[in-house]
């Protein structure tokens, strides 16, 4: 098995996302990182194939996001928009088990993105109907 496999096989996505707790926390509470934060994630899953199954998902939560930041989308906790926003602070750091700028270096941030969505599925689901019909 190769070095970059290994180090994803290691990773602990829940491990990772408390660790990013506070920072998560820091975003939420200082609206123009927030917004600076939801623009990297936008650019980084813009035509990223090695995100591609997550792009729709990682899409969604980026909207509630700015939706429950404006007031517009309440129906979730707040522990939830810490737990996405901890989820693309990862995403959107290009120093992480696996530098962003390798090749296959989006596959350890796809780990933490797809343990997100896999808890979330529910509330990335409630919200994708409040956003049909709005």
């Amino acid at each position: 098995m190769n070095r970059k496999r290994d180090d994803i096989m290691r990773i602990n996505p829940g491990r990772v996302l408390a660790s990013l707790g506070r920072k998560a926390k820091q975003y939420y509470n200082n609206p123009e990182r927030l917004k600076d934060l939801l623009g990297s994630a936008n650019l980084i899953i813009r035509d990223n194939e090695q995100l591609s199954d997550l792009i729709n998902d990682i899409g969604k939560m980026i909207s509630m996001v700015k939706d429950y930041s404006k007031k517009e989308y309440t129906f979730v906790s707040k522990g939830t928009i810490i737990t996405v926003i901890a989820g693309l602070i990862y995403l959107v750091n290009p120093i992480d088990i696996v530098p962003d700028f390798l090749l296959g270096g989006y596959l350890d941030d796809a780990a933490v993105i797809g343990y997100v969505v896999s808890r979330l599925k529910g509330e990335i689901e409630k919200y994708s109907e409040w956003k049909k019909n709005q």
